[in-house]
């Protein structure tokens, strides 16, 4: 068997769809490539340093010692085996004999299993199958910190790793259902009961064993890195004595050479039921698992709440699924799954995604939302938390109440603090020159404005609040006070102030900080705050974070840059971000296969025969119908004309993988986007007819006459747009329509519909196109009037209108759930350098 053979083998025990999880048993080969020593080397290790510190008095280094210095006198040593290739056999000895006291041998063997740098790939890849429901219990005869790290890394996806045997009789957090769980076989360095010695290792605790047999029992063990030397794991564990036939299978990892003996007896013993699997080493392994199993995953059910849940975990009264944006979650589902290489869940699976994350709670038999839930995906969060929303305002007036849910609070607060009244425009001195910044850096503004999202305590009443100073500064006030075990690591002066720490924190609402997190508008937590404070500084403002005497409330005041001369708007560099619109609306999700079938006729003619309308939008090329509903669905309704038997589904992999293929797929894409264009008729939008290319849509007059559209923006609400308008007057009226040309798009992997804006010169009943040389000459006319800056403002526009001011549309008609429309163009973030080095050569950046 060839390490391939053996990772197929593998995944197949991993599978997500067998009944149980496998059981990971790790040796000291694991940890080889992080830097921790075999038991060879363990060994060598040792008697350099117990040469050098003990025998010759500390007088040379452990490093500078020879070979043949400390080699000649271990060989001396009655206790010591000779033979060269058993020299691993010599590890409990040496610890036995050289490593005393009790304190000297813990430091010794802490330093010993200390990895040197990064732990190693493996280890990581790992996390990821234990992330993703694929491994539960990790059983480890090792004692290094590697395995506990890449799983601690993965918090707070991973909320809780659970340990046992770490010290004698602990098995309190013990459970064979556990999602995350590490059993100590020797126990854990740090507390002193890691069983080197000859006696140690000879038995397990026996009711270590006792509380390990129902696992073994009734999971499959996959054993990676270890020899089988130890009496107590083949003997106690998997020997004779630990009563174990493994029906479910051992595999063996084995990397070639000679099986030890013990591992021969256990072969002889178990027959079909063990299993060996060579393999190239235990990162290579889990890496190819790893990517064998990409996007795999086990429904495992929410995480098992504490005895008292965070407020955000909590069930939401009154609430139901209807209460929910199901589009809006579905498309933050799938940034969640990207982000964290997760199998992105359907819409028939969504509910079981969401019940993983703990987001759907059971409560009484029935599916209800939790808080935080409501908050991320309401349609109306503020009916069940009315105080769930931010008041800004701007030198005390201008007072706004940003409402809905969190993600359309996120958007509206940064259009928000975009603004010139908020963030305004400096003039800053740069080697003599003048150029325009910001007086904030952009990312300060984000990090505070996610902090008061995510960080705010929304089991208190009161609304949180930013109060923008002017010339002076901005204030963001959030009702709650510190987590106790953060401000207790907080050094507070009289006024309440304090330093951010990186890294520390206490995520007072962990639903909302792991979502933030898997869409990507937060980083790892306990770095935000200690970031806005490095990017104020950077532009020579300043930031102050508080806890005012008194007050129940976190204060965070961020200052513009200090000013140079005697004018206000004149201050020091800052590095500014520019923002770039694709006029491309992306598509948030795809359904993952085209459902394809020959049938006999039209689709004017099927529609006669079977109710076609309910499999939605269809095509047919050269007598192949395709559809994205589902085949089952599609065999059902279309059985009275399908010329085959079955129904083939093609994924959409191996669509775009053929051009021909590709250009039927973008087809079927853009009839479901004409779809959601005929929805819009009733406010005045009409595809025009009889076009095979350059497809467009523009606006009717209203009543053969001009039409007046209003719309919102996260900046102002009711804004008048004119989108056809009367000109010249009878009997040689005419009149400008605006309008837009479409077409399926494809860049890279983003599949999405291009949009470019138009007008349309149309007859006296202002919708009858004029002839085509009139139109030309009125467009030359036109396009002198048009202006860069006009662009952005008509992509806003057009977005709005066809999502309907919804942040993702639902392109999907009858069966088909899996298509939505993001309801923004697609932007880009540049750094913007200019002339910030004072190098005329570079002073522009393309974007």
């Amino acid at each position: 068997m060839t390490h391939l053979d053996s990772v197929r083998e593998l995944a197949s025990v991993l599978n997500p769809q067998n009944e149980a999880r496998p059981t990971v048993l790790l040796g000291a080969g694991a940890s080889f490539s992080s830097g921790v020593p075999l038991a060879d080397e363990s060994v060598k290790r040792i008697a350099r340093r117990y040469y050098a510190e003990r025998i010759v008095g500390g007088t040379v280094l452990p490093e500078q010692v020879k070979t043949s210095e400390w080699m000649a006198w271990l060989n001396e040593q009655d206790w010591f085996v000779r033979d060269p290739a058993k020299l691993p056999e010599n590890f409990p000895l040496a610890i036995k004999h050289l490593l005393t006291p009790q304190a000297y041998r813990q430091k010794v063997l802490l330093d010993l299993i200390a990895p040197d740098g990064e732990i190693g790939r493996g280890y990581r890849h790992l996390a990821e199958l234990v992330l993703r429901g694929l491994v539960g219990t990790i059983l480890t005869t090792n004692f290094d910190i590697c395995l506990p790290r890449a799983l601690n890394d993965k918090r707070p996806h991973i909320r809780h790793v659970a340990e046992v045997n770490r010290g004698p009789d602990d098995f309190r957090e013990f459970d064979i259902f556990n999602r995350a769980q590490i059993v100590w076989l020797h126990g854990k360095a740090e507390q002193y009961t890691d069983k080197n010695l000859a006696e140690e290792v000879a038995n397990l605790d026996p009711k270590l064993v006792g509380a390990l047999l129902p696992l073994l029992q009734s999971t499959p063990l996959i054993v990676v890195g270890y020899r089988g030397a130890e009496p107590s794991i083949m003997a106690s564990l998997l020997g004779e004595s630990g009563d174990l036939a493994f029906r479910k299978g051992i595999f063996w990892c084995h990397r070639g050479g000679d099986l030890h003996p013990n591992v021969e007896a256990l072969r002889n013993r178990l027959g079909s039921n063990f299993k060996l699997c060579e393999i190239d080493g235990f990162d290579e392994l889990f890496a190819d698992l790893d990517s064998e199993l990409a996007r795999q995953q086990r429904h495992l059910g929410a995480p098992v709440a504490d005895a008292k849940p965070d407020f955000d975990d909590r069930p939401m009264d009154g609430a139901t699924l209807a209460d929910l944006d199901l589009d809006l979650a579905l498309h933050t589902a799938h940034q969640y799954s990207r982000k964290l290489g997760l199998r992105e869940p359907t819409a028939a699976s969504l509910k079981v995604f969401l019940r993983e994350l703990g987001l759907l709670i059971d409560a009484g038999g029935v599916d209800r939302p939790s808080i935080a839930a409501v908050l991320l995906f309401g349609r109306d969060p503020q009916r069940f938390l009315p105080h769930a929303v931010v008041t800004v305002t701007v030198d005390g007036k201008k007072r706004k109440v940003i409402t809905g849910n969190l993600l359309k609070q996120r958007k509206d607060l940064l259009d928000w603090a975009e603004q010139e009244d908020v963030n305004p425009v400096l003039k800053v001195k740069v080697r003599g020159r003048h150029e325009e910044r910001r007086a904030y850096h952009e990312r300060a503004l984000i990090e505070l404005c996610i902090n008061l999202l995510v960080h705010r305590d929304y089991a208190d009443g009161r609304p949180a609040t930013i109060e923008a100073q002017g010339n002076s500064g901005i204030i963001f006030l959030n009702p709650g006070r510190l987590e106790e075990r953060v401000a207790a690591k907080l050094k507070l002066d009289a006024r309440g102030q304090f330093e951010p720490v990186r890294e520390l924190t206490s995520p007072r609402n962990r639903a909302l900080c792991d979502i933030f997190y898997g869409m990507s508008a937060m980083e790892r937590a306990g770095t935000g705050l200690a970031d806005v404070l490095n990017f104020a500084k950077e532009g020579d403002g300043t930031a102050v974070f508080s806890v005012p005497p008194g007050s129940d409330e976190f204060r965070a005041e961020i200052f513009q840059p200090a000013t140079s001369g005697k004018s206000a708007s004149v201050a020091r560099d800052t590095r500014p971000i520019g923002t770039y619109i694709v006029n491309l609306m992306p598509f948030a999700s795809l359904p993952a296969a085209v459902s394809r079938v020959r049938v006999s006729g039209t689709l004017e003619a099927i529609a006669k025969k079977v109710p076609l309308n309910e499999i939605g939008t269809a095509l047919i090329r050269e007598g192949e119908l395709w559809s994205f509903a589902p085949a089952e669905f599609l065999h059902t309704i279309l059985k009275p004309v399908m010329m085959e038997a079955t129904v083939r589904v093609t994924s959409r992999n191996e669509l775009e993988a053929d051009p021909d293929l590709a250009r039927v797929l973008s087809w079927l894409l853009r009839k479901h986007f004409e779809g959601q264009l005929r929805g819009l008729r009733s406010r005045g939008l009409m595809i025009e007819p009889d076009r095979k290319s350059n497809r467009r849509a523009y606006f009717v007059g209203e009543r053969s006459g001009p039409r007046m559209m209003i719309y919102d923006t996260p900046r102002r609400r009711g804004i008048p747009r004119e989108v056809v308008k009367q000109r010249g007057d009878p009997p040689r009226m005419w009149f400008e329509n605006e309008g837009i040309a479409y077409e399926i798009a494809r860049l890279g992997p983003i599949w999405g519909v291009r949009v470019k804006p138009f007008y349309m010169f149309t007859g006296p009943d202002a919708q009858t196109p004029l002839p085509g040389y009139a139109r030309t000459a009125k467009a030359t006319r036109r396009m002198k009037f048009d202006r860069n800056q006009s662009v952005e403002s008509d992509l806003t526009f057009w977005g709005r209108f066809i999502a309907q001011g919804a942040p993702v549309v639902n392109m999907g008609q009858g069966p088909v759930e899996d298509l939505l429309l993001e309801g923004a163009f697609m932007s880009l973030d540049v750094p913007e350098e200019g002339l910030i080095d004072g190098d005329s050569d570079n002073d522009k950046m393309s974007a």
